[in-house]
């Protein structure tokens, strides 16, 4: 018997593409048992295109959408959302990409068959093709089957590799989720935190951070996005080596020290190669 589970989408302007997004999750060849929708007082109508289209469907008993009372913002509103989910297994969803007809089916069958995974990411496929605002890295990884693989803890895991609308979680992991958000300030980009980087860092400390090998959405890459947006502003956004990561690396570093939840992170002595790194930037750099 397939797992249950629940798709949860932050709104705001999302007009334009929104209804691909929509009919692409209700093609699921195994629907998702709940969506949660959630709109942050857009000032187009993409609320009134969600309501019709749940409207039209005859969706309501399953698909919960509403307009928040207050702006929330992208990354609060999506932990209001998690926070609310009760099914096995969560989805992270944009509200500008589609997915593929196989995207829930796939994951749940990958969660049943892998019982210590908490949290999936998939590939994907870019749309349009020739576009300079995105740039897909590679995981350091172990083989599992012949798609699946785990993700190691590493340095350059920390950062969060694969996003959130290719990501889904199991509901074992959420409480971590939650706590990371609120306790590690801000992400691999030194800006504040957000829901994927939070799951992603909680599930590869654990251990139990998987990728598949498969690409299961389509994910459209145009400049208005939200986080294109907020990327302009932002311009040092860079990995590994840079100064921003390291900041992040001090706030992961100060959380996990002497946290006995996460007894995979500290066996591996892991506490040592993130001071290391640290000590490599000069004092006068991070103060």
């Amino acid at each position: 018997m397939l797992l249950t589970s629940t798709v949860i989408m932050a709104t705001f302007n999302g007009s334009k593409y929104i209804h691909d997004q929509l009919q692409s999750i209700f093609n699921q060849s195994i629907l998702p048992t709940r969506v949660i929708i959630r709109d942050d007082k857009s000032s187009d109508d993409t609320a009134e295109i969600v309501n019709q289209f749940i409207d039209g469907n005859n969706l309501r008993a399953s698909w919960d959408f509403k307009v928040n009372q207050k702006r929330k913002g992208w990354r609060e509103n999506f932990i209001s959302m998690l926070r609310q989910t009760e099914t096995d297994v969560v989805f992270y969803s944009d509200q500008d990409d589609i997915w593929q007809e196989n995207k829930v089916e796939a994951t749940l069958t990958a969660f049943e068959a892998e019982e210590e995974m908490e949290v999936l990411v998939s590939d994907y496929v870019i749309i349009p093709k020739e576009q300079n605002l995105l740039v897909v890295r590679q995981l350091e990884e172990t083989p599992v089957s012949s798609q699946l693989y785990k993700v190691d803890l590493t340095l350059t895991n920390l950062a969060v590799y694969r996003p959130g609308c290719g990501m889904a979680l199991r509901k074992s992991i959420i409480d971590s989720t939650i706590e990371i958000f609120r306790r590690v300030k801000v992400d691999f980009n030194a800006v504040a935190q957000t829901h994927d980087q939070a799951a992603w860092l909680a599930a590869v400390a654990r251990g139990t951070l998987y990728h598949l090998h498969q690409p299961l959405f389509i994910r459209r890459i145009h400049p208005d996005s939200t986080w294109q947006t907020e990327k302009k502003q932002h311009k040092d956004h860079l990995y590994g080596d840079s100064l921003s990561f390291v900041v992040y690396l001090k706030a992961v570093e100060k959380f996990f020290a002497g946290n006995q939840s996460y007894p995979y992170f500290l066996q591996r002595n892991f506490q040592e190669e993130i001071k290391n790194k640290i000590r490599s930037f000069s004092v006068d750099e991070l103060s």
